[in-house]
């Protein structure tokens, strides 16, 4: 289940501001938008774009961007950058929830040396900040180890730019 908060500007509230959890009970699913334990409408991925599902009082542009919030999340990017980075040695990547991620290795890879690399580089791929548990399993789920990953969020606009500063 992928469980996400948001934060949209409302000129009507008091606050100016009001607050929805947005719901995915499995991977695929729409995303149940909910006010105060009250289901507003479902958003759904469909060709490509975010769609409201059924009838939804939904105002479009709020429905837009409640999806780029979802765009933006980790989980909506991170499974295909691993399987990108890592193409010749993941299966594939199952979200689990917005923090949980299981990986399956492809036949005939070197387990072993899978997991160094893995260990040393995912921090390096993480986009986004959070505590991320990756669940990894070598094609016949014989052999496995687990990572717990905290990312912090950084600022990569300037990156490599220190080194020419006098």
């Amino acid at each position: 289940m992928i469980k996400l908060h948001y934060i949209h500007e409302d000129g009507a509230s008091a606050l100016g501001f009001s607050a929805y959890l947005l719901l995915q009970e499995n991977n695929g699913e729409p995303f149940m938008i909910l006010r105060d334990d009250e289901i507003l409408g479902e958003l759904d991925m469909k060709g490509g774009c975010w769609k409201a599902s059924g009838t939804s009082d939904l105002n479009r542009d709020f429905l837009q961007a409640v999806g780029q919030f979802i765009d933006a999340q980790a989980f909506s990017t991170l499974p295909a950058m691993l399987l990108s980075r890592w193409a010749d040695d993941l299966e594939e990547v199952v979200v689990q929830s917005e923090s949980d991620y299981l990986l399956v290795c492809k036949p005939a890879r070197d387990f072993a040396f899978f997991e160094r690399i893995f260990r040393e580089f995912i921090t390096g791929i993480i986009r986004g900040e959070g505590l991320f548990n990756f669940k990894v399993f070598d094609a016949g789920f014989e052999r496995d180890f687990e990572l717990n990953v905290e990312a912090k969020a950084v600022d990569r606009a300037y990156a490599g730019l220190e080194k020419w500063q006098v």
